[in-house]
């Protein structure tokens, strides 16, 4: 029997939505866009608490932080901070029992205190191009040998290196001013500060036997800002 023109429209209609249906699916079963790269995360707002290599590697790439601490039981190579140039807080390295050496190449200002303490194995304290900071305090660091910031210029606050038992060179080679006082105790291997061009510090105190006599007398009459 001929279909009559309705049953066609019909069998039209249905065909027509099997094809929207059909065009709909492969549209979604295409390729997913390619995920856009990480940014670095560069905490603007907090500090930074490195205490392994994962913690590290994630600010790796970032020029400026908040403020860090370096709080590891384990061997920790922070030279891998190759961009960081800038920390607008604290700086505090320790407790740690498994670093031997800390180094920051690129480091330039620290905003805030420089403070390390209570690091079991360190040996070499190395800031090749740190600049100014505003306080200084290095404590209790028994194996600690070499502390260098060769290109410190000013300390906006005090600077202390107290009870180091090990320690025997500090570089600080053109340190001009300490706007506080500076203290240097407990230090009985302590043979060279390195200080020439010392000019300013509130007031000097010194407990280092092996130092030369002329040294100690030359910085303990360094004049008051």
């Amino acid at each position: 029997m001929p279909r009559s023109r309705s049953s066609a429209r019909r069998v039209h209609a249905l065909g027509s939505g099997l094809a929207v249906a059909v065009v709909a699916c492969g549209a979604s079963a295409g390729p997913a866009a390619p995920a856009s790269p990480t940014a670095p995360s560069c905490p603007t707002d907090r500090t930074v608490v490195l205490a392994s290599r994962a913690d590290v590697a994630r600010v790796a790439d970032c020029a400026t932080l908040a403020g860090v601490v370096i709080r590891s039981g384990a061997a920790l190579d922070v030279s891998a901070l190759h961009a960081l140039v800038t920390i607008r807080g604290d700086l505090i390295i320790g407790p740690t029992v498994g670093i031997a050496e800390v180094s920051f190449r690129e480091l330039r200002v620290v905003e805030g205190a420089l403070r390390v303490h209570d690091n079991g194995l360190l040996q070499g304290l190395f800031f090749p191009r740190l600049e100014r900071a505003a306080a200084i305090d290095v404590d209790g660091n028994v194996a600690l040998t070499t502390l260098s910031l060769p290109r410190l210029a000013s300390v906006g606050g005090p600077l202390h290196v107290t009870a180091n038992p090990s320690v025997e060179v500090i570089d600080m080679s053109v340190l001009a001013s300490i706007a506080q006082e500076l203290v240097i105790t407990g230090a009985p291997e302590l043979t060279l500060v390195d200080v020439p061009q010392l000019r300013r510090a509130a007031s000097v105190q010194l407990e280092a036997p092996r130092l030369p006599s002329e040294l100690v007398d030359r910085l303990r009459a360094t004049p008051a800002p």
